[in-house]
């Protein structure tokens, strides 16, 4: 049994809920509808945050994202709110991708786990795995 099928919709749930504060200083709830099926989906994502820039990564393995792919917009759960916001992906570039990895996994030991990256004494990443990381994901940018 995949554990992300009942820890994902409980996390969706309090993101979206008056006590989202257990959950919405580090992840919030993209929101979308299936390019094929026209399903609405939510998925929640852990984020670094630039200014108003929330750059997420998932494993290119994970097909959701490509449903994003031909949007420039889409809504997230933000804080419990929906805000619709601008959209970038990048899975093409394995510099950008790169990049914007170490910037989430630098000192979250969390996201460095579920990222396959490993962290250093100092909480910077191991830049092999750091490497190999980059290869087998795909980053997200909302831009509020």
């Amino acid at each position: 049994m995949n554990i992300w099928r009942i820890v994902n919709p409980l996390v969706v749930l309090v993101a979206r809920s008056p006590i989202h504060l257990l959950v919405s200083t580090q992840i919030l709830v993209t929101q979308f509808n299936g390019r094929k099926s026209g399903n609405l989906y939510r998925v929640p994502v852990s984020f670094h945050k630039d200014k108003n820039t929330y750059t997420c990564v998932t494993l290119r393995s994970n097909i959701w994202w490509k449903n994003l792919i031909d949007l420039e917009r889409t809504d997230v759960w933000l804080h419990g709110k929906l805000v619709n916001v601008q959209l970038k992906l990048e899975y093409e570039d394995d510099e950008v991708v790169k990049s914007n990895l170490r910037h989430l996994v630098s000192g979250n030991a969390i996201d460095a786990f579920f990222a396959k990256v490993t962290l250093n004494k100092d909480g910077s990443p191991d830049e092999k795995t750091l490497d190999d990381a980059a290869k087998i994901h795909t980053v997200l940018m909302f831009k509020a």
